[in-house]
């Protein structure tokens, strides 16, 4: 594990507030990063932070007997009116050339959220940025927020890249209070180039409940103010799918509600409380030795009640020509697929929602014999609420399963250990960190430690080459 500076916790916190509001209280996030593009998203809100102590839940995780009750409360941090700045620069030098936006009115009708969209910029870069808000009649700058983010390296360069993958958290599974998620303070110490998180960002089914388009912003809200979860995203590249969780409901589909929430309020809060571009589905290329692809699960998948066949589908005709054609013209040393779920498996009793159940065994079966075809092509997969590493006993395709955010997500049973798919099974959560380096990947999965600056390593696996 690298062992470099870290940013200290205390360098991108939301900087102490230069007059009134406006303020940053959920931070920034930056995304959709390429060798010279990202999207930076921020929020301008009306207090500092959010009222952590309206309800035991926001701050200690909830009891077994009230996890399915109660709703979520609207105005734990509202927004407010106002205009955003964003200035950045190379982080290698304090006396590198700076770039500015114009200031941007925020609206209620986007959560009052902004997106900036970069362009030109230097590959391989670290690079420092500052946003600035300010009350809407352009007063004097009231509030500051700093970070860092990292670009991607060109394609015929081979940096060593470390990258971290997610999935599954919620409110309920909160383990440090105000501070939010652990494993975002742990995350840092293996100082990655970028993160993925796979879906289930947070859960609208789950209590506090949100059935209506204003709880859902809420429940947002407050993910990201958590001190962890907004630190971390202020200074790591970070790409964001979506699942069923943080659609809708659990495994939803096109056309349902839950409440008063539809499917397709679901699909635009995703895209207003993340930095996303114009396709949900999407590949990035880090270096001559990396790509990943992002698969979407939600926006175009068939019923899961309807009976299979070859017209039944998760990814829809359009993503699925897209993902044959760009792996087959994929260079990069390793190619990750990561999926919102399973494509391996195998998968608890009872699921019937993704690739590697009985109800998309077709397209499943269809994905594993083409990626297993593919020279070092890997599967790696959230929302399962376990970590293992498995191997398909047909085609050999191999699937990474992430994990939960932490033990207290682990709820909801899993397989057990499996000797004929599992080369590792663990019960637990964490995340899984990946390293490569002059052509080899290596995968780890991390547990968590609060005693511990950095979360012990659960099991290590090289990733071979094969197919060449």
């Amino acid at each position: 594990m690298p062992h470099r500076l870290i940013i200290p916790l205390a360098f991108a916190a939301v900087l102490p507030a230069l007059s009134a509001s406006p303020y940053f209280a959920n931070g920034v996030k930056v995304g959709e990063v390429d060798a010279h593009s990202a999207l930076v998203w921020t929020r301008l809100t009306a207090t500092d932070a959010a009222d952590f102590g309206r309800l035991p839940i926001f701050t200690q995780g909830l009891a077994q007997r009230d996890r399915d009750e109660g709703e979520m409360p609207h105005d734990l941090l509202p927004g407010t009116l106002g205009e955003v700045r964003l200035t950045w620069w190379s982080a290698a030098s304090s006396s590198s050339a700076k770039e500015s936006t114009s200031w941007m009115a925020v609206s209620p009708e986007r959560d009052f959220t902004h997106q900036f969209a970069l362009n030109k910029l230097k590959s391989d870069t670290l690079y420092a940025y500052t946003v600035e808000g300010r009350g809407p009649s352009g007063e004097t700058t009231a509030a500051a927020a700093s970070g860092k983010f990292r670009t991607a390296p060109a394609a015929d360069d081979a940096p060593p890249i470390r990258f971290i993958v997610t999935t599954c958290q919620a409110i309920r599974s909160v383990d440090s209070g105000a501070d939010g998620h652990l494993a975002y303070r742990q995350m840092l110490s293996f100082e990655p180039h970028f993160f993925v998180h796979t879906g289930d960002i947070l859960y609208y089914d789950k209590a506090p409940l949100a059935k209506s388009l204003p709880q859902a912003r809420a429940k947002w809200n407050l993910m990201f103010a958590y001190r962890n979860n907004r630190h971390f995203h202020q200074n790591v590249t970070s790409y964001f799918m979506k699942d069923d969780h943080d659609t809708l409901m659990n495994d939803c589909w096109p056309g349902q509600t839950y409440g008063e929430l539809t499917f397709a309020q679901g699909l635009e809060i995703f895209r207003e409380q993340v930095p996303m571009g114009e396709k949900t589905y999407r590949t990035y290329r880090w270096g001559r030795d990396v790509q990943i692809w992002l698969t979407e699960n939600r926006d175009f998948r068939s019923p899961n009640n309807r009976p299979d066949g070859p017209e039944k589908t998760i990814l829809g005709e359009a993503q699925k020509n897209w993902l044959k054609k760009t792996l087959k013209e994929s260079t990069a040393t390793y190619k990750f697929v990561i999926s919102p779920g399973p494509i391996v498996g195998p998968d608890k009793g009872g699921k019937n929602d993704n690739h590697s159940n009985p109800a998309f065994r077709h397209e499943g079966q269809e994905l594993r014999d083409f990626l297993s075809s593919l020279p070092n092509t890997y599967v790696i997969c959230g929302d399962r609420h376990w970590q293992y590493l498995s191997q398909d006993p047909r085609t050999g395709l191999m699937e990474l399963g992430c994990g939960p955010i932490n033990d207290e997500h682990r709820y909801g049973g899993n397989p057990g250990n499996d000797p004929a798919f599992h080369r590792f099974f663990s019960g637990k959560g964490g995340f899984l960190g990946i390293t490569v380096e002059q052509g080899q990947a290596t995968a780890r999965w991390f547990g968590l430690d609060a005693n511990s600056p950095e979360p012990p390593v659960r099991f290590s696996q090289k990733l071979e080459r094969n197919l060449e």
